[in-house]
């Protein structure tokens, strides 16, 4: 489950990404360069989606197994950086702000 305390968390691991696979970025920019917002929103939101469910299979196998496998832990870094990727992208796109943010309530229904 993600928690956001402050917008600039989401910085910090906006750059942070940027830093640690700048060519993940790279990439992403470029892909992004050709889409629209709704697009680009999209393939955020799928991000999202993969990457929480990465984060519940690697969860699972901890909880039943007492670790997880390789696989589910390279899974889930990997789902980790592509959807802080696409945040970025959101964000320089000016489709994800803090006053969005903060507007939340936490739900995602």
């Amino acid at each position: 489950m993600f928690h956001l305390n402050s917008f600039e968390e989401i910085a910090g691991v906006a750059h942070g990404i940027e830093v640690l696979n700048p060519a993940l970025v790279t990439r992403i920019r470029r892909a992004a360069d050709g889409m629209g917002r709704h697009e680009i929103a999209a393939r955020l939101a799928d991000a999202i989606t993969e990457a929480a469910d990465a984060a519940h299979i690697r969860a699972f196998e901890e909880a039943q197994f007492g670790d997880a496998s390789a696989d589910a832990i390279v899974d889930c870094e990997y789902h980790e950086e592509l959807a802080a990727a696409w945040s970025l992208v959101a964000a320089e796109h000016q489709l994800v702000s803090p006053d969005l943010l903060y507007s939340l309530d936490g739900s995602v229904h």
